[in-house]
């Protein structure tokens, strides 16, 4: 039994060696790398054979011209975009055409075969890089793994689908209106240019078969390669493509219910200060055009985006509105308490009362009827408007002190606002 056993363990170690030799890979530890092993069948068909002669001992690692240059090109196609917060998510296919002189055959050969498709694991392939990367773990792109074209002369062209992500801080300044500039920048860090070499074919885009999205128009400005010398490696090159685009929002129903209601909100502030300072209404409306104002700045909460890099100019407007509309109130109140005081008026205020009636631009804006008494003790001379007792006009100063100082402040609130509604409201 024991010789019976020798036997049999000779015989398995036998045929697992002749196993072994078939395997597809083999393992060179002088050069450290892993390359396909031939199989010695006979009788193989054209493509067989053809897939033989290429693959043989063929090391994927290794540049196709090294040490000379591979030039790889580069086309963007891009399908799907989404940009939100910092991040610019572009789902695209990419065109990426090279040269590989291991790869040619002569067709003549091989029963005429001129093309074959190759999976990406079975040749080289460069690696891209987005340089401006939104987030690290996406940054570094192998190629996926999909099947690309190898024709006889060695090209190969391959299409993989591919998402990107980049780096765009938002700039919300002329939010809903926003226009927004962003850019992809690849690169390849495997490699210095002197070995793999990124390049473009013209505008190196095609918008075809883009999809456009319902809140953002993305559109192509210009594509640019660049080549320089970083710190990490200042005796290599590393070229770089940057492609560039043009994001405007779509502002849709955001011009209904962010810009409406601010041209609303100043014409109730307006009103306000047109009112009698007397009237239940004035205090009503300044006091509902005030909840009108934080019930949208609320609203522009659950609208606005959070990581913009600058505050919107709307929402700058609405707090400067805010304050007038305060502003509003209190004069009010105090205009109020102003009429009804009765204690002897300073001379400055009644030198300025006086100022101001003797003029009849004054007497148009204070005196609400000049033919009749005000307040049972001021009358007006039928030709000159001037009041006619010098007591009973100290006795209705406080009155007319407080409507000059009203029409100066409706003068201030409308030059605001026309300086705000310039500088801080967005347009198309």
């Amino acid at each position: 039994m024991g010789i019976l056993n020798v036997f049999g363990f000779f015989a398995i170690f036998c045929i697992s060696s002749d196993q072994f030799n078939t395997f597809a890979f083999k393992i060179r530890t002088d050069l450290d790398v892993v390359t396909r092993q031939c199989k010695h069948l006979e009788n193989l068909s054209p493509l067989l054979r053809l897939k033989r002669h290429l693959f043989c001992d063929y090391d994927t690692t290794i540049p196709p011209n090294y040490p000379k240059t591979t030039n790889v090109t580069l086309t963007l196609m891009p399908m799907i975009m989404n940009f939100k917060g910092r991040k610019l998510s572009l789902h695209s296919l990419m065109l990426l055409i090279w040269t590989d002189p291991q790869l040619a055959w002569t067709p003549s050969d091989y029963n005429e075969i001129t093309l074959i498709r190759v999976n990406t694991y079975q040749i080289w392939t460069p690696d891209l890089t987005v340089n401006n990367s939104g987030d690290m773990s996406t940054a570094q792109h192998e190629l996926p793994v999909t099947n690309c074209l190898l024709y006889s002369s060695g090209s190969v062209t391959c299409v993989p689908a591919m998402k990107f992500i980049s780096r765009c801080d938002l700039d919300c300044t002329y939010w809903p209106y926003a226009k927004q500039q962003c850019s992809v920048t690849f690169i390849s860090w495997m490699h210095k240019g002197e070995e793999v070499d990124l390049l473009i074919d013209g505008k190196g885009i095609n918008m075809t078969d883009y999809m456009n999205d319902t809140v953002w128009d993305f559109k192509f400005i210009d594509s640019m390669r660049e080549v320089k010398k970083y710190k990490c490696c200042p005796n290599d090159t590393f070229p770089s493509i940057k492609y560039n685009f043009l994001l405007t929002h779509f502002h849709g129903k955001f011009h209904t219910i962010v810009i409406v209601p601010t041209i609303a909100m100043m014409l109730l502030t307006l009103i306000v200060s047109c009112l009698d300072l007397k009237s239940v209404e004035r205090m009503a409306i300044a006091s509902a055009n005030l909840v009108c104002h934080l019930v949208c700045m609320y609203n522009m909460f659950w609208y606005l985006p959070f990581n913009g890099v600058n505050t919107p100019n709307i929402m700058l407007f609405y707090g400067e509105s805010l304050t007038l509309t305060t502003f509003a109130i209190i004069i009010t109140a105090f205009l109020r308490k102003l009429e009804d005081m009765s204690t002897e008026i300073p001379n400055w205020i009644s030198f300025t009362t006086t100022f101001v009636l003797s003029n009849k631009a004054g007497r148009f804006l204070i005196l609400k009827d000049e033919s009749k008494t005000i307040d049972g003790d001021i009358t007006t001379e039928e030709n000159s408007g001037i009041p006619k007792s010098e007591i009973s006009m100290k006795k209705s100063s406080w009155k007319y002190f407080a409507d000059i100082i009203d029409w100066l402040a409706f003068i201030c609130v409308i030059l605001s606002y026309a300086i705000i509604s310039l500088m801080l409201v967005p347009t198309d």
